[in-house]
Protein backbone atom coordinates (compact mmCIF):
# COMPACT_ATOMS: atom_id res chain seq x y z
CA UNK A 1 0.00 0.00 0.00
CA UNK A 2 1.28 3.66 -0.67
CA UNK A 3 0.58 6.88 1.32
CA UNK A 4 -1.63 8.22 -1.41
CA UNK A 5 -4.16 7.62 -3.53
CA UNK A 6 -2.44 8.37 -6.59
CA UNK A 7 -5.12 7.87 -9.97
CA UNK A 8 -2.73 9.74 -12.57
CA UNK A 9 0.56 10.34 -13.66
CA UNK A 10 1.47 14.19 -12.07
CA UNK A 11 5.38 14.05 -10.71
CA UNK A 12 6.98 17.45 -10.30
CA UNK A 13 10.64 16.54 -12.12
CA UNK A 14 14.02 18.03 -10.81
CA UNK A 15 13.57 20.73 -12.82
CA UNK A 16 10.51 21.98 -11.53
CA UNK A 17 11.18 24.09 -8.90
CA UNK A 18 7.75 25.37 -8.86
CA UNK A 19 7.27 23.40 -5.75
CA UNK A 20 9.31 26.00 -3.24
CA UNK A 21 6.96 28.85 -4.71
CA UNK A 22 4.09 26.41 -3.83
CA UNK A 23 5.89 26.15 -0.21
CA UNK A 24 7.03 29.67 0.37
CA UNK A 25 3.47 30.75 -0.72
CA UNK A 26 1.69 28.52 1.57
CA UNK A 27 0.02 26.62 -1.45
CA UNK A 28 1.39 23.00 -0.85
CA UNK A 29 -0.19 20.28 -0.08
CA UNK A 30 0.78 18.11 2.60
CA UNK A 31 2.90 15.57 0.56
CA UNK A 32 4.77 18.40 -0.89
CA UNK A 33 5.00 20.29 1.63
CA UNK A 34 6.82 17.84 3.77
CA UNK A 35 9.42 16.77 0.65
CA UNK A 36 10.35 20.22 0.61
CA UNK A 37 10.28 20.69 4.25
CA UNK A 38 12.79 17.67 4.48
CA UNK A 39 15.18 18.97 2.10
CA UNK A 40 15.23 22.17 3.84
CA UNK A 41 16.19 20.38 7.06
CA UNK A 42 19.30 19.43 5.52
CA UNK A 43 20.28 22.86 4.13
CA UNK A 44 20.01 25.40 7.20
CA UNK A 45 21.03 28.56 4.92
CA UNK A 46 18.17 27.98 3.00
CA UNK A 47 16.34 27.00 5.03
CA UNK A 48 16.72 30.31 7.15
CA UNK A 49 16.34 32.11 3.88
CA UNK A 50 13.30 30.33 2.57
CA UNK A 51 11.88 31.22 6.22
CA UNK A 52 12.57 34.61 5.78
CA UNK A 53 10.63 35.34 2.55
CA UNK A 54 7.67 32.88 3.97
CA UNK A 55 7.35 35.11 6.96
CA UNK A 56 7.12 38.64 4.71
CA UNK A 57 4.69 36.75 2.67
CA UNK A 58 2.26 36.15 5.41
CA UNK A 59 2.74 39.03 7.07
CA UNK A 60 1.69 40.63 3.59
CA UNK A 61 -1.54 39.13 3.12
CA UNK A 62 -2.44 40.07 6.94
CA UNK A 63 -1.51 43.74 6.46
CA UNK A 64 -3.28 44.15 2.73
CA UNK A 65 -6.15 43.04 1.27
CA UNK A 66 -4.13 42.11 -1.87
CA UNK A 67 -3.17 38.67 -2.42
CA UNK A 68 0.52 38.02 -3.41
CA UNK A 69 0.80 37.51 -6.52
CA UNK A 70 3.13 34.50 -6.68
CA UNK A 71 2.30 33.67 -10.56
CA UNK A 72 3.62 36.63 -11.72
CA UNK A 73 6.48 36.18 -9.58
CA UNK A 74 7.14 32.42 -10.67
CA UNK A 75 6.69 33.84 -14.76
CA UNK A 76 9.55 36.80 -14.00
CA UNK A 77 12.25 34.22 -12.07
CA UNK A 78 12.04 31.50 -14.21
CA UNK A 79 13.08 34.13 -17.13
CA UNK A 80 16.34 34.81 -14.96
CA UNK A 81 16.57 31.46 -14.26
CA UNK A 82 16.61 30.14 -18.01
CA UNK A 83 18.60 32.82 -18.77
CA UNK A 84 21.18 31.66 -16.01
CA UNK A 85 20.61 27.59 -16.34
CA UNK A 86 19.94 27.28 -12.86
CA UNK A 87 17.52 24.78 -11.89
CA UNK A 88 16.92 23.23 -8.07
CA UNK A 89 17.36 19.04 -8.15
CA UNK A 90 13.65 18.82 -6.82
CA UNK A 91 11.46 15.40 -6.59
CA UNK A 92 8.34 15.43 -5.16
CA UNK A 93 5.68 13.09 -5.65
CA UNK A 94 2.53 14.28 -6.70
CA UNK A 95 -1.37 13.14 -7.73
CA UNK A 96 -0.98 10.16 -10.08
CA UNK A 97 -0.89 6.08 -10.57
CA UNK A 98 2.00 4.67 -9.42
CA UNK A 99 4.15 1.34 -8.31
CA UNK A 100 6.08 -0.37 -5.09
CA UNK A 101 8.99 1.15 -7.50
CA UNK A 102 7.99 4.78 -7.50
CA UNK A 103 8.21 5.07 -3.15
CA UNK A 104 10.99 6.29 -3.17
CA UNK A 105 9.75 9.37 -5.63
CA UNK A 106 8.24 11.23 -2.41
CA UNK A 107 11.54 12.23 -1.19
CA UNK A 108 13.53 15.48 -2.35
CA UNK A 109 16.68 14.02 -4.05
CA UNK A 110 19.91 15.29 -3.20
CA UNK A 111 20.87 18.71 -4.79
CA UNK A 112 23.93 20.43 -5.36
CA UNK A 113 24.54 24.33 -3.94
CA UNK A 114 23.44 25.49 -7.61
CA UNK A 115 19.85 25.29 -6.10
CA UNK A 116 20.80 28.51 -4.38
CA UNK A 117 20.84 31.08 -7.17
CA UNK A 118 17.37 30.18 -8.20
CA UNK A 119 16.44 30.26 -4.40
CA UNK A 120 17.88 33.76 -4.01
CA UNK A 121 16.08 34.77 -7.53
CA UNK A 122 12.80 33.54 -6.26
CA UNK A 123 13.18 35.09 -2.91
CA UNK A 124 13.74 38.83 -4.58
CA UNK A 125 10.86 37.70 -7.14
CA UNK A 126 8.38 37.52 -4.43
CA UNK A 127 9.75 39.77 -1.82
CA UNK A 128 9.10 42.35 -4.61
CA UNK A 129 5.43 42.11 -5.09
CA UNK A 130 5.08 41.87 -1.42
CA UNK A 131 6.50 44.84 -1.40
CA UNK A 132 3.83 45.98 -3.81
CA UNK A 133 1.06 44.77 -1.82
CA UNK A 134 2.28 46.30 1.33
CA UNK A 135 2.63 49.50 -0.04
CA UNK A 136 -0.33 49.97 -1.89
CA UNK A 137 -1.87 48.67 1.94
CA UNK A 138 -6.20 48.92 0.83
CA UNK A 139 -8.47 47.17 -0.45
CA UNK A 140 -8.28 46.54 -4.38
CA UNK A 141 -10.38 44.94 -7.05
CA UNK A 142 -10.07 41.46 -7.06
CA UNK A 143 -11.15 40.03 -10.89
CA UNK A 144 -12.81 36.79 -10.91
CA UNK A 145 -10.80 33.81 -10.49
CA UNK A 146 -10.99 30.23 -10.67
CA UNK A 147 -8.88 27.33 -9.44
CA UNK A 148 -9.52 23.27 -11.11
CA UNK A 149 -7.85 19.84 -10.67
CA UNK A 150 -7.32 17.08 -12.84
CA UNK A 151 -8.65 13.27 -12.20
CA UNK A 152 -6.73 12.46 -9.11
CA UNK A 153 -4.69 15.66 -8.40
CA UNK A 154 -5.57 17.51 -5.59
CA UNK A 155 -4.86 21.27 -4.85
CA UNK A 156 -4.23 23.75 -1.80
CA UNK A 157 -5.50 27.35 -2.61
CA UNK A 158 -4.61 30.35 -0.26
CA UNK A 159 -7.50 32.79 -0.57
CA UNK A 160 -7.02 36.80 -0.51
CA UNK A 161 -8.36 37.05 2.87
CA UNK A 162 -6.22 34.23 3.81
CA UNK A 163 -8.64 31.29 3.75
CA UNK A 164 -7.26 27.98 3.05
CA UNK A 165 -9.13 25.61 0.71
CA UNK A 166 -7.70 22.06 -0.55
CA UNK A 167 -9.77 21.21 -3.64
CA UNK A 168 -10.80 17.48 -4.20
CA UNK A 169 -9.95 16.13 -7.67
CA UNK A 170 -12.19 16.75 -10.43
CA UNK A 171 -13.36 19.68 -9.08
CA UNK A 172 -13.18 23.42 -9.31
CA UNK A 173 -13.76 26.69 -7.53
CA UNK A 174 -14.36 30.11 -9.18
CA UNK A 175 -13.31 33.08 -6.59
CA UNK A 176 -16.37 36.09 -7.10
CA UNK A 177 -15.03 39.63 -8.48
CA UNK A 178 -14.35 41.72 -6.06
CA UNK A 179 -13.66 39.10 -3.07
CA UNK A 180 -12.31 40.42 0.03
CA UNK A 181 -13.11 44.28 -0.77
CA UNK A 182 -17.30 43.93 -0.86
CA UNK A 183 -17.59 39.98 -0.72
CA UNK A 184 -16.14 36.61 0.20
CA UNK A 185 -18.06 34.36 -2.16
CA UNK A 186 -16.79 31.06 -3.96
CA UNK A 187 -18.70 29.04 -6.15
CA UNK A 188 -17.76 25.15 -6.18
CA UNK A 189 -18.47 21.93 -8.66
CA UNK A 190 -17.28 18.76 -7.47
CA UNK A 191 -15.42 18.56 -3.53
CA UNK A 192 -13.39 20.72 -1.33
CA UNK A 193 -12.29 21.34 2.12
CA UNK A 194 -12.32 24.68 3.62
CA UNK A 195 -10.26 26.72 6.49
CA UNK A 196 -12.37 30.47 6.57
CA UNK A 197 -10.35 33.38 8.17
CA UNK A 198 -12.95 34.77 10.97
CA UNK A 199 -14.97 37.56 9.70
CA UNK A 200 -17.69 39.00 11.49
CA UNK A 201 -18.56 41.89 9.04
CA UNK A 202 -18.12 39.66 5.43
CA UNK A 203 -19.42 36.02 6.16
CA UNK A 204 -17.97 33.24 3.63
CA UNK A 205 -20.38 32.41 1.71
CA UNK A 206 -20.72 28.91 -0.91
CA UNK A 207 -22.89 27.78 -3.90
CA UNK A 208 -22.88 24.20 -4.69
CA UNK A 209 -25.15 23.37 -7.24
CA UNK A 210 -28.24 24.63 -5.53
CA UNK A 211 -26.83 24.93 -1.99
CA UNK A 212 -25.89 28.39 -0.23
CA UNK A 213 -23.70 27.56 2.12
CA UNK A 214 -22.65 30.48 5.12
CA UNK A 215 -19.92 30.46 7.28
CA UNK A 216 -18.06 32.86 9.83
CA UNK A 217 -15.01 31.39 10.21
CA UNK A 218 -14.76 27.37 10.67
CA UNK A 219 -13.76 24.42 8.85
CA UNK A 220 -15.73 22.28 6.79
CA UNK A 221 -15.89 20.03 3.75
CA UNK A 222 -18.31 20.43 0.80
CA UNK A 223 -18.86 17.64 -1.53
CA UNK A 224 -21.70 17.16 -4.70
CA UNK A 225 -22.94 14.85 -7.14
CA UNK A 226 -24.24 14.73 -10.67
CA UNK A 227 -28.03 13.70 -8.78
CA UNK A 228 -27.71 17.03 -7.08
CA UNK A 229 -26.74 16.19 -3.84
CA UNK A 230 -24.84 18.39 -1.57
CA UNK A 231 -22.87 17.35 1.78
CA UNK A 232 -21.50 19.18 4.27
CA UNK A 233 -19.31 18.08 6.83
CA UNK A 234 -18.56 20.67 9.72
CA UNK A 235 -15.46 19.96 11.74
CA UNK A 236 -14.70 23.16 13.74
CA UNK A 237 -17.13 26.20 14.22
CA UNK A 238 -21.14 26.70 13.00
CA UNK A 239 -21.98 26.56 8.96
CA UNK A 240 -25.92 27.67 7.62
CA UNK A 241 -26.77 25.48 4.95
CA UNK A 242 -29.99 26.43 3.03
CA UNK A 243 -31.26 25.67 -0.48
CA UNK A 244 -30.58 29.09 -2.34
CA UNK A 245 -34.13 28.33 -4.62
CA UNK A 246 -36.42 28.54 -1.48
CA UNK A 247 -36.24 31.72 -0.93
CA UNK A 248 -36.43 33.54 2.01
CA UNK A 249 -36.74 29.79 4.21
CA UNK A 250 -34.74 29.76 7.28
CA UNK A 251 -31.05 28.26 7.10
CA UNK A 252 -30.16 24.88 8.89
CA UNK A 253 -27.01 25.31 11.56
CA UNK A 254 -24.71 23.00 11.56
CA UNK A 255 -22.39 22.50 14.68
CA UNK A 256 -19.13 20.81 14.91
CA UNK A 257 -19.53 17.23 14.29
CA UNK A 258 -22.59 17.46 12.46
CA UNK A 259 -23.34 16.89 8.88
CA UNK A 260 -25.99 18.49 6.23
CA UNK A 261 -27.24 16.93 3.76
CA UNK A 262 -29.14 18.99 0.75
CA UNK A 263 -31.13 16.78 -1.44
CA UNK A 264 -34.03 17.62 -3.65
CA UNK A 265 -34.77 20.90 -1.78
CA UNK A 266 -35.05 19.19 1.63
CA UNK A 267 -31.85 19.37 4.15
CA UNK A 268 -31.50 16.92 6.84
CA UNK A 269 -29.02 16.41 9.13
CA UNK A 270 -26.90 13.75 11.13
CA UNK A 271 -25.97 15.36 14.47
CA UNK A 272 -22.47 14.54 15.50
CA UNK A 273 -21.78 11.92 13.26
CA UNK A 274 -18.67 13.74 11.50
CA UNK A 275 -15.68 11.64 11.69
CA UNK A 276 -12.01 12.00 10.71
CA UNK A 277 -12.87 10.35 7.82
CA UNK A 278 -14.76 12.65 6.59
CA UNK A 279 -11.93 14.41 5.37
CA UNK A 280 -9.88 11.23 4.91
CA UNK A 281 -9.52 11.92 1.02
CA UNK A 282 -7.50 15.24 1.83
CA UNK A 283 -4.70 12.71 3.05
CA UNK A 284 -5.10 11.14 -0.29
CA UNK A 285 -7.57 8.30 1.58
CA UNK A 286 -10.82 7.45 0.56
CA UNK A 287 -12.90 6.41 3.76
CA UNK A 288 -16.85 5.92 3.50
CA UNK A 289 -19.07 4.76 6.59
CA UNK A 290 -22.69 4.17 5.08
CA UNK A 291 -22.17 6.49 2.13
CA UNK A 292 -24.77 6.39 -0.35
CA UNK A 293 -23.27 4.79 -3.85
CA UNK A 294 -23.91 8.53 -5.49
CA UNK A 295 -20.96 10.04 -2.98
CA UNK A 296 -18.87 6.66 -4.05
CA UNK A 297 -19.67 7.48 -7.79
CA UNK A 298 -18.63 10.74 -7.71
CA UNK A 299 -14.99 9.74 -5.70
CA UNK A 300 -14.60 7.04 -8.51
CA UNK A 301 -14.73 9.63 -11.43
CA UNK A 302 -12.64 12.52 -9.35
CA UNK A 303 -10.32 10.26 -8.24
CA UNK A 304 -10.09 7.58 -11.13
CA UNK A 305 -11.95 8.98 -13.87
CA UNK A 306 -13.85 5.95 -13.90
CA UNK A 307 -18.28 6.15 -14.59
CA UNK A 308 -19.82 3.61 -12.13
CA UNK A 309 -22.99 2.49 -13.11
CA UNK A 310 -25.43 0.90 -10.74
CA UNK A 311 -28.26 -1.72 -12.89
CA UNK A 312 -30.24 -2.45 -10.17
CA UNK A 313 -32.31 -0.83 -8.23
CA UNK A 314 -31.57 -2.75 -4.77
CA UNK A 315 -27.75 -2.36 -5.58
CA UNK A 316 -28.68 1.70 -6.04
CA UNK A 317 -30.19 1.78 -2.39
CA UNK A 318 -27.14 0.08 -0.24
CA UNK A 319 -24.65 2.22 1.13
CA UNK A 320 -20.70 1.34 1.96
CA UNK A 321 -18.45 0.92 4.27
CA UNK A 322 -14.90 0.97 3.46
CA UNK A 323 -11.38 2.75 3.39
CA UNK A 324 -8.76 2.77 0.58
CA UNK A 325 -5.50 3.87 0.87
CA UNK A 326 -3.04 3.48 -2.39
CA UNK A 327 -5.39 0.88 -3.93
CA UNK A 328 -5.19 0.64 -7.73
CA UNK A 329 -8.33 1.83 -9.48
CA UNK A 330 -9.03 -2.42 -9.88
CA UNK A 331 -8.74 -3.06 -6.53
CA UNK A 332 -10.76 -0.09 -5.43
CA UNK A 333 -13.73 -1.35 -7.67
CA UNK A 334 -13.53 -5.20 -6.94
CA UNK A 335 -13.51 -4.43 -2.62
CA UNK A 336 -16.82 -2.26 -3.46
CA UNK A 337 -18.52 -4.76 -5.03
CA UNK A 338 -17.56 -7.42 -2.59
CA UNK A 339 -18.48 -5.48 -0.01
CA UNK A 340 -22.27 -4.91 -1.56
CA UNK A 341 -22.27 -8.21 -2.42
CA UNK A 342 -22.26 -7.23 -6.36
CA UNK A 343 -20.34 -8.16 -9.62
CA UNK A 344 -18.62 -5.69 -11.84
CA UNK A 345 -18.16 -5.51 -15.31
CA UNK A 346 -16.15 -3.08 -17.37
CA UNK A 347 -16.22 -1.79 -20.68
CA UNK A 348 -13.49 1.06 -21.52
CA UNK A 349 -14.13 3.67 -18.73
CA UNK A 350 -17.28 2.48 -17.23
CA UNK A 351 -18.08 -0.25 -14.75
CA UNK A 352 -21.61 -1.69 -14.31
CA UNK A 353 -22.62 -3.02 -10.66
CA UNK A 354 -25.02 -5.95 -10.84
CA UNK A 355 -26.30 -8.21 -8.80
CA UNK A 356 -24.07 -11.86 -8.20
CA UNK A 357 -25.10 -14.41 -10.69
CA UNK A 358 -24.10 -16.94 -13.30
CA UNK A 359 -23.98 -14.18 -16.07
CA UNK A 360 -21.86 -11.85 -14.19
CA UNK A 361 -18.21 -11.16 -15.22
CA UNK A 362 -15.97 -9.97 -12.57
CA UNK A 363 -13.23 -7.87 -13.19
CA UNK A 364 -9.79 -10.19 -12.86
Amino acid sequence: MSDEIRPSADVVSGSDWDAFARYLAGESDPVESGAVERWLATHPEDAALAALVKARVDRAEVRSELAVDTEGALAAVHRRMTEVGAAPALTVSRGGRRSDSDQSRNTVAPVTRSWRTPLVALAAGLVAIVGIAQWRGQPSSVASREYATAVGQRDSVRLPDGSRVILAPGSRLTVAAGFNAANRVVTLEGAAFFEVEHDGVHPFLIHARGAEIRDIGTAFSVKTDRSGRVSVAVTHGIVALRDSAAGSAPAVELGAGDRGVLQAGAVTVARGTVTDADIAWTRGELAYRDAPLAEVQADLRRWYGLELQVTDSILAGRTLTAAFRGDSSAQVVRLIALALGADVTQRGDTLFLQPQGPGSTRIP
